[in-house]
C-alpha cells in the first residue's frame, strides 16, 4: 500500500507452493466445517475448503474465521500494514485459463477509517505477478501511478488499468523485484449503509490485462483480501463465494480500451532490478544511475536544467506527497549506529514554495521511515538538502534513500547527490 504497500509474508506462507506439491495446497473441501477461530497474531490455515491468512507487522489485530464457507470478520488499529484474507491457494502448475472462469460473489460491511482496500488479491509465478482487483478503498484511492493503461467494464463499473513495479520488497519468494498488475475501480461500489454486494468475474480482468501486455503466470493465490495501512477500521464479510471451474473460454461480454501511448511510455521506461549503492557521488552525466521511481512517480534524464554539469534526475507524475526517486543502500557500506554523510540539490518549478525532504527508509519490525534533512524550496531555486553526521538507526535493515515533498504533488529536479562518511571533526 501507501509507501510500502507491501508486506512480509510469513515463512508458512512463503513456503506453502512448494509444500502444496506434497499435500494439495489447491484447498480441496474435504475438511469438515469447523467452529469458528479467532486470531489476533499472524497465522495461515483451511477452514471448510477455504484458506485463510492474518498478516500483520505490527499492531493490534482481530481475525475471526467462521466455521463455514469463506465468510469472516476483522478489526485493525495502531497497524502500519495488515492484510486479512480467505480464498484459495494453488500449487503453481496451472494457468487462470487452465483453472476455468474464475468470480466471487461478494457481500462486506465495509467500514474503514483511514488508508485500506477491499479487493481481490493474489500471486502468480513465471512470471512473479502481485495483483489487485480493488473493488473499493478508504482515503486513498490506489495505486498512485502516474497513468492507467487501459481500462475494462465488467459487472456494470468501469476500472482503470494499472502496471507498476516494486523494487527488492518482500514477496512468496523472498526479496525480489517484481511486478504489480492492478484493476481498480473508478468509482467506489453503491453502499446500502457500508455494506457493499456485488461480484468480481476474476478471469474476466485477467483476460483485460492480458489485452493490456500485462501476462499473468501460475496462479498461487485467489482471496477476498481487507488491506489496512497506518489505519483503522473493520469489516464484516458476510458472503465470499469464490467459484473456481468449468471450461475457460476469454470474456466476450466486457468492454477494453487499450491506451497503446501509455503502454509505449511504460515500456520505455527502466524497471530492471538495481544493485544496491555504497558511497556515491552523483550528478546523472551517465543515467538515472541506480536511482529509481518511488510510488507512482517516473524518473528520467533531464538535459535542460541541472545544478552542475549538464544533467540531472527528472521526477515527474506524483500522485502522492511520498511519491519520488529512490537508491536502494548497500548493507555492506551503511551499517546501523553509524554516521554517514548525505546530500542532494533539488529544485522544482511550480510556481510556489514547497517543502523538500531527504529521507532514509528501513526495515525494522515493518517499515520505517527517518527524517535526513527538511528545506523550503523556492519555485525556480536549487536548495540543499543535507546532513553532514546522519546516523543510521539501530536495527535497520534495507536501506533506501529517498527524496520527496511533504507538501506538494510537484515534478522536481535532484542533482549532485552524495552519499559518504561522516567527515572528520
Amino acid at each position: 500500500m501507501r509507501k510500502g504497500i507491501f508486506k512480509k509474508l510469513s515463512v508458512a506462507t512463503a513456503v506453502v507452493c512448494i509444500m502444496g506439491i506434497l499435500t494439495g495446497c489447491s484447498g480441496s473441501s474435504k475438511e469438515k466445517a469447523a467452529e469458528p477461530q479467532v486470531f489476533t497474531e499472524n497465522i495461515t490455515g483451511n477452514q471448510d475448503g477455504y484458506d485463510y491468512e492474518l498478516w500483520k507487522d505490527n499492531g493490534d489485530t482481530t481475525f475471526n474465521v467462521d466455521g463455514k464457507g469463506g465468510t469472516f470478520s476483522c478489526e485493525w488499529s495502531n497497524i502500519n500494514n495488515a492484510l486479512f484474507r480467505r480464498g484459495k491457494k494453488y500449487d503453481c502448475t496451472l494457468t487462470y485459463q487452465e483453472l476455468g472462469n474464475i468470480s466471487i460473489d461478494y457481500g462486506v460491511d465495509y467500514q474503514p477509517d483511514g488508508n485500506s482496500y477491499m479487493c481481490v488479491y493474489g500471486w502468480t509465478r513465471e512470471p512473479l505477478i502481485e495483483y489487485y482487483i480493488i473493488e473499493s478503498w478508504g482515503s486513498w484511492r490506489p495505486p498512485g501511478a502516474p497513468f492507467a493503461l487501459g481500462t475494462v467494464t465488467v459487472d456494470g463499473a468501469t476500472y482503470d488499468i494499472y502496471k507498476t513495479t516494486r523494487y527488492e520488497q518482500p514477496s512468496i519468494d523472498g526479496t525480489q523485484t517484481f511486478d504489480q498488475y492492478w484493476s481498480v475501480r473508478q468509482l467506489k461500489p453503491q453502499a446500502e449503509g457500508t455494506k457493499l454486494e456485488g461480484t468480481i468475474s476474476i478471469s474476466k480482468h485477467f483476460d483485460a490485462w492480458k489485452k493490456c501486455g500485462l501476462e499473468l503466470g501460475k496462479m498461487y493465490e485467489i482471496a477476498l483480501t481487507i488491506e489496512g495501512y497506518q489505519s483503522q477500521g473493520k469489516a464484516t464479510v458476510y458472503k465470499n463465494d469464490l467459484k473456481v471451474g468449468g471450461t475457460y473460454s476469454e470474456a466476450d461480454d466486457i468492454e477494453v480500451t487499450v491506451d497503446e501511448k501509455a503502454i509505449e511510455k511504460l515500456g520505455n521506461t527502466d524497471t530492471s532490478a538495481p544493485t544496491a549503492a555504497g558511497f556515491f557521488e552523483i550528478g546523472f552525466e551517465e543515467g538515472t544511475q541506480g536511482w529509481i521511481p518511488r510510488g507512482g512517480s517516473m524518473v528520467s534524464v533531464d538535459e535542460e536544467n541541472a545544478a552542475e554539469g549538464k544533467q540531472s534526475l527528472f521526477v515527474s507524475g506524483r500522485t502522492d506527497y511520498w511519491n519520488g526517486a529512490t537508491i536502494l543502500l548497500s548493507a555492506d557500506t551503511y551499517k546501523p549506529g553509524e554516521a554517514y554523510k548525505f546530500s542532494a540539490k533539488v529544485m522544482q518549478n511550480s510556481g510556489k514554495d514547497a517543502t523538500m525532504k531527504l529521507t532514509m527508509q528501513y526495515e525494522n519490525d515493518g517499515e520505517k521511515y527517518d527524517e535526513i534533512a527538511l528545506l523550503p524550496a523556492k519555485s525556480g531555486e536549487w536548495i540543499t538538502l543535507e546532513n553532514p553526521a546522519y546516523v543510521i538507526p539501530d536495527g535497520a535493515e534495507n536501506l533506501q534513500l529517498y527524496v520527496e515533498s511533504t507538501d506538494s504533488l510537484t515534478d522536481f529536479y535532484v542533482d549532485e547527490v552524495v552519499a559518504a562518511e561522516k567527515e572528520a571533526g
